[in-house]
Parts: structure tokens; sequence; C-alpha cells
């Protein structure tokens, strides 16, 4: 059985950003909250809680006089989270993706414009609710292209259109097409991540070469859950796991190449458990 890894897969920049910064000031010996979940990734998360580091699910939770730290997850928060972590004299530790940070501005100055925000993303995603804090309660959160046609929007109205940094490139550009066969004054960002992008098609150029592909990656993930469509669409049998617990050796039966990718919060120590695993087939 030949194991063949796409490129583009683990950990991204952002990610691996915001996991160094929290490391680091876990190590500096202040009390450190996380609010939610720094990455969507089970393992990363348990990794910082063993060095120290609270969650929180709001900053209401955080003791008055804590003196601590707040972390900032990698996807971002409205505006207002800010301003609740100077009024308890928290320090604001920001590991918000430079690629989130711009599609926030992008949503605050949409807003400015007096545009309603059209942000194609996952309904109750962190970065999503995010993004729509940052046009200021102008955001409407739309994930298929059906959803466009229940929108109160007139012909002559004007309005902006952005993306999860997540999004697959062809559905952001489907609802692109959409929102304009309706209104003539659509004013559109494309804000998916870079690294997103080319981590999309790493993984489905993979799929078509193999009989079986293998993302690895947290059910909580947003990247890790288009990557799995995305291989699934090119026809090829594919299955998500968090782990190398996951794997089930009746998957390979008269599998001769099998593919693997992961997603942007998936650390390389969970990576290479599962590539170990599955040379020594033996152990499955």
């Amino acid at each position: 059985m030949e194991i063949l890894i796409a490129g583009h897969s683990g950990f991204c920049e952002g990610v691996e950003r915001a996991f160094k910064i929290a490391v680091d000031t876990a190590k500096a010996g202040q009390p450190v909250f996380m609010l939610g979940n720094l990455v969507h990734n089970k393992q990363v998360v348990e990794k910082l809680k063993n060095q120290g580091v609270k969650t929180v699910s709001s900053v209401a939770e955080i003791p008055a006089n804590s003196r601590g730290s707040l972390l900032i997850s990698a996807h971002g928060v409205a505006p207002e989270i800010y301003q609740e972590a100077e009024s308890k004299k928290l320090k604001i530790i920001d590991t918000t993706c430079p690629w989130v940070k711009k599609a926030q501005k992008i949503a605050r100055e949409l807003a400015a414009e007096g545009r309603p925000v059209i942000i194609v993303g996952d309904k109750g995603h962190p970065e999503v609710e995010a993004l729509v804090g940052w046009s200021g309660g102008r955001g409407i959160v739309v994930e298929q292209t059906a959803e466009l046609d229940k929108l109160a929007l007139n012909p002559g109205d004007k309005v902006g259109i952005i993306a999860q940094t997540t999004q697959a490139e062809k559905h952001f550009s489907a609802m692109v097409t959409a929102l304009k066969n309706k209104l003539k004054d659509v004013k559109e960002f494309d804000t998916i991540c870079g690294a997103t992008s080319k981590r999309q098609a790493a993984a489905i150029e993979l799929a078509r070469q193999v009989n079986l592909m293998l993302v690895i990656g947290d059910s909580m993930s947003a990247n890790t859950k288009r990557l799995t469509e995305l291989c699934s669409e090119t026809g090829t049998t594919t299955h998500q796991i968090e782990t190398a617990a996951g794997l089930d050796k009746n998957w390979l039966t008269g599998k001769k190449k099998v593919g693997v990718t992961a997603g942007a919060s998936t650390p390389e120590w969970v990576i290479a458990e599962v590539i170990e695993k599955l040379k020594s087939r033996g152990g499955l």
C-alpha cells in the first residue's frame, strides 16, 4: 500500500502563530484565559490546558482583578469583546489570523458605506459571528444560494459580499454570481485565505490519484469539513478522522494508494501518528 500526503496539509501559518503565542504566554507565569477554543482541535486545546491555560466561554467568567491575560482565538472576536477585556484590565493576547483580520476590516468598511454585508459562511461559527460583529450588525450570514432569494433586497440596493476565510472558492464564486444576478451594485471581496485555497486544490488533486482519501481534523473544524466535502466530490472514497484511533482497517482492504490530508488546525504530531499507524497496518 502506497501512502501519499497532500501538500499544504496540517497547521497553516495563522494557526502555527496562534499556538506559539499561546504557549509562550502560558510560560510567562501569569493567569491565562482562553476565550473558547484557540483553534478547532481538541488535541491542541488539551495541550494548552495542560500548560495551565483556562478556558472560558465569556469575559464575564473571568474573576475581577485577576491581572491575567486573555487569549483571543485565531477565529477572531467582535469589537465589544476587546472593550469587555479592557474594562477588566486584562492583557489582550490577540492571535486572530491576519486573513480574518482583513475580512473584519472589509466588513467594517462595507457597513460604513451603509451596505448590508452578505457573509458567505457557516452559521454559528466563531469567525462568522465575529464578522457580523465587525459589520456593526449589518452582516447577513448565508450558507447556500437558495437563501439569497429569501433576503429582503431590492434590485436597486447596494450590498457587499465577503467570505468566511475557509470557504471553497467555487462555492463563493457561485454565491457572488447569484447575488449579481439579483442586484446591480455588488461589492465583492474574496476573503478566502490563500493557504486554504492551496490546501483545497492540493487535496482535490491527490484525491483524484488515489483509491482512498483520509482527512485528518477535528469535527469542529470548518476547513477540515470543507476538505472532506471536496475530496468526496471527486468520487474517491473519503473518511474524516480526528486521530489515529479513528482508523478502520476495513477501509484499507484492496486499496493500493491511500491519500492523506489534514485541516489547518491539525497538529503535526497527530498527522505523524496516523501515518505511522497506516505504515504498520498490523496495528490497526
